[in-house]
């Protein structure tokens, strides 16, 4: 690209100064000379480093120099508004920028006004400090032009913009793979015709390749290591010409003999031959990018290898956060249907077995057991329906209000006053709104869990209920005569069920003892639980 805008100023200099008749200029002239020889150095270099970016790279330094000459040889032979000398310094400053980094920018801006000024002087000996506060004021102009030039240069590549049509990074399902995704966006990208990418995980010698080629992609199994190390970062390469190019850490290009940075087997192995080689490390392994048959190859692609490793990077990564999302979502779903089932099914089960237990002490003396057993299958059948009722809560959302709560937490601590033999009195404060039906389970688990820890673990003749709300929480206190409960290394005293639900629920749990009794106050959040 330098080579092409080289060509094409000393072409439009050489016409403008042309057409201008204002001074006239002879054409045999020393400054149609230079610009016509100039012209000429800048054609033949576009030609030869047209599709060659190792020779464009050599002969960055040469050319660099040819331009500063015939920047000093056009200000020494023109004067007034018909010098380029403008024009040449943006151009070759900003060259040096694209080229090299901050150091040779500014040894180039800094050579450059030199030049100006020594010429200038040169001149004004000759012909008369006439225009003398003219030359002063164009230098001055040079030197704050050469300052925003460096700092336009290096602050944009340092910050990583670069101009791309479409993102290389898109978004992948999750049973696609995010490295075979990445190399199709990066070839996609880059236009490149062919494409590797090599993936390790970190502890294994073995590499899954992904080649993708005349529009197919295949997986080979490798365990040669196609870099031999990633300290060069991205860089271009000829693997038949045993060639590579890359940027230090002060963007200078650097020449390489390709077999320092590839491995021959695996180049051989996997066909790789000419394009731009990408090295990535994330926290799961490292792999490298290989693209190939992409047109005008250039330095320009080096920079771009960075933004690509980048992208390649962060599909990786997201894909492997999103996957452990769902794994986390899918334990919580988990742990909260194992959790409610317990607190229902399980709770119910044991309370069942309580009274069938007390049913066959019956049966020694002799006591007619037909009632008692057809209000056991009269409880079997309301938990039966209480269970369909929270599968279909489970598979919709709706909301109930606190007075609905209120009469089926009611009826709840009858059946568990019936279930466990104990006394169980309920009451309720409650304002008229709605909440959600998560909330609703919850607070029945809730019941549930804290009468039968009561009877189960402390022995309790008797359990008060009551249930509060204001606009922001839901609180609920179970009281019971029972002993204190025993403690455990992971809840101490208190009941390690209760615990997690209220945890899980975003809620807060508060125990107390006195007075011969112990008091368990739960609050829930009405707005829904915290993750």
């Amino acid at each position: 690209m330098i080579a092409i805008g080289r060509y094409m100023l000393a072409a439009l200099l050489v016409f403008y100064l042309w057409i201008d008749t204002s001074p006239a200029l002879d054409p045999a002239s020393m400054t149609f000379a230079v610009l016509g020889a100039y012209s000429i150095f800048a054609l033949i270099v576009m030609v030869v480093t047209w599709d060659d970016w190792w020779l464009e790279a050599r002969l960055a330094g040469p050319a660099h120099a040819v331009d500063i000459i015939a920047f000093a040889l056009l200000v020494y032979s023109t004067q007034g508004f018909d010098s380029p000398y403008f024009t040449l310094f943006i151009f070759i400053v900003g060259a040096s920028a694209i080229r090299w980094g901050l150091r040779a920018t500014s040894l180039t801006s800094v050579l450059l006004i030199g030049l100006f000024y020594m010429v200038g002087m040169l001149v004004f000996r000759s012909t008369g400090p006439a225009h003398f506060e003219d030359f002063v004021d164009r230098t001055g102009h040079l030197i704050i032009l050469s300052m925003i030039l460096i700092w336009f240069g290096v602050n944009q590549w340092r910050s990583g913009l670069y101009s791309r049509s479409d993102p290389i990074s898109p978004d992948s399902a999750l049973d696609e793979s995010p490295l075979e995704t990445s190399l199709r966006a990066a070839m996609e990208g880059l236009n490149a015709s062919s494409g590797v990418l090599i993936w390790r995980e970190h502890g294994r010698k073995a590499a899954n390749a992904f080649v993708a080629r005349n529009g197919g992609m295949t997986v080979v199994r490798t365990n040669a290591d196609a870099l031999m190390g990633f300290g060069a970062g991205p860089f271009l390469y000829n693997n038949p010409k045993n060639r590579a190019l890359a940027r230090d850490d002060r963007r200078n290009l650097c020449p390489f003999k390709a077999d320092e940075l590839i491995n021959g087997k695996a180049a051989a192995e996997l066909g790789l031959e000419e394009g731009i080689a990408i090295p990535f490390r994330t926290g799961g392994g490292e792999g490298e990018v290989f693209l190939e048959g992409m047109p005008n190859l250039s330095t320009d692609h080096i920079d771009l290898g960075r933004q690509i490793a980048l992208d390649v990077v962060g599909q990786i990564e997201r894909h492997a956060l999103i996957i452990a999302v769902e794994e986390s979502a899918e334990a919580r779903s988990r742990l909260g249907l194992a959790r409610d089932l317990h607190d229902s099914v399980v709770q119910f089960l044991a309370g069942a077995a309580f009274r069938l237990e007390a049913l066959k002490r019956d049966l020694a003396s002799g006591r007619d057991l037909e009632p008692e057993l057809n209000y056991l299958k009269q409880l079997m059948l309301h938990e039966q329906g209480e269970l369909r009722s929270f599968i279909a809560a489970l598979r919709s959302a709706p909301q109930i209000g606190l007075d609905e709560l209120a009469k089926d937490l009611r009826s709840l601590a009858e059946r568990l006053a019936e279930q466990w033999n104990v006394l169980c009195e309920f009451s309720a404060q409650t304002t008229d709104m709605m909440v959600p039906s998560r909330l609703h389970l919850d607070a029945q688990h809730l019941v549930r869990e804290a009468v039968a820890n009561a009877v189960r673990h402390a022995g309790a003749k008797s359990v008060t209920i009551r249930l509060q709300s204001d606009t922001d929480q839901l609180k609920l206190d179970f009281i019971n005569d029972g002993s204190r409960y025993p403690k455990t290394q992971l809840t101490g005293g208190m009941p390690r069920s209760l615990s997690e639900r209220v945890k899980l629920a975003g809620g807060a749990l508060e125990l107390t003892r006195g007075m011969g009794v112990t008091r368990i106050s739960v609050s829930l959040p009405i707005s829904g639980r915290i993750h």
